[in-house]
């Protein structure tokens, strides 16, 4: 198994991909998804260098390349969620379409997305700051309570999103299909993301059968443990046989994620069953991380399950 780099680490320091490339592959990198921050320059020389047998694409992260040329790139310039912005749903619709076309092009079968949030976003940015603030560990009744206040809302508030994402959802598949791309929902790591966990194993069910899998973002999954959403390793083993790849990076106490292990709170041992199987493993640091953190990360990573 090869282990991936995010372009997003370092897309938005190159205007042209050779050097974008040439960098990633002076960490001992041959293999990277390509990032939501990609240009449709980078993404030529990503073509040219395929072509030549000099690079693997893992997977593509949406919406790739960039949409919005000259803006600042995000996972979430659109929403499959949003029931009240038909409009941008609908760009949303042919903008995962669009990368989907791009990821079949290059012969990439796995596509990531970010499908949308549910409308609690000052509820779910409170959570993280209780949390922030050491209620957890000194006022754990008290964010208890908080908690699941938050879940009894946040369970009000999602119908009609989820519903929402079901529609684009019917849209979307069957043309994945034709273009033999997974589409790969990533979990978020504030308690707004839809789907959640609970949201995500029903739309396993609804579409059995269809291209459609889980993405496991590690350090997303890890800030949702440390709110009391899940249990982390738990949550990896009853989504295994549903897992379309993995984000890997680490989080510092309390909630500080895309930085690089060792040394954080993941324990990156649970993904140790999946080495040798086809789901990509992609780390992906943030944009500023030193070049060393992510050498360390890669070895580190390389030792802990011999690959």
């Amino acid at each position: 198994m090869r282990i991936s780099l995010s372009t997003n680490w370092n897309s938005a320091r190159h205007e042209e991909g050779g050097p974008m490339l040439d960098e990633i592959a002076a960490l001992g990198f041959d293999t990277v998804e390509l990032g939501y921050a990609l240009s449709f320059g980078q993404a030529e020389e990503v073509r040219r260098r395929m072509k030549a047998g000099a690079l693997r694409v893992s997977s593509v992260h949406a919406f790739c390349p960039n949409p919005k040329p000259g803006s600042h790139a995000g996972p979430e310039p659109f929403s499959l969620c949003d029931a009240r912005d038909f409009r941008g749903r609908r760009h949303g619709i042919e903008a995962v379409l669009a990368s989907a076309r791009f990821a079949s092009e290059l012969g990439v079968s796995r596509m990531v997305l970010h499908a949308g949030r549910v409308p609690v976003f000052r509820a779910a940015r409170k959570l993280d700051r209780l949390v922030c603030d050491g209620w957890r560990e000194d006022r754990p009744e008290r964010y208890d309570r908080r908690l699941c206040r938050f879940q009894d809302k946040r369970a009000r508030c999602a119908r009609k999103p989820f519903e929402t994402l079901c529609d684009s959802l019917e849209e979307i598949l069957p043309e994945m299909a034709r273009l033999g791309v997974t589409l790969c929902l990533e979990n978020l790591p504030t308690a707004d993301g839809c789907p959640d966990e609970s949201e995500m194993d029903a739309l396993l069910r609804d579409f059995e059968g269809e291209p459609l899998a889980y993405w496991h973002d590690a350090g997303h999954a890890q800030r949702r443990q440390q709110l009391g959403l899940i249990h982390h390793a738990g949550l990896v083993r009853r989504m295994a046989p549903h897992i379309g790849g993995f984000h890997l990076h680490d989080v510092a106490p309390p909630l500080a994620d895309h930085v690089m292990p060792p040394g954080g709170l993941v324990d990156f041992r649970i993904f140790a069953p999946f080495v040798a199987g086809d789901a990509p493993l992609v780390m992906e640091p943030a944009p500023g991380t030193p070049a060393e953190d992510v050498a360390r990360g890669l070895a580190y990573l390389r030792g802990l399950w011999s690959v």
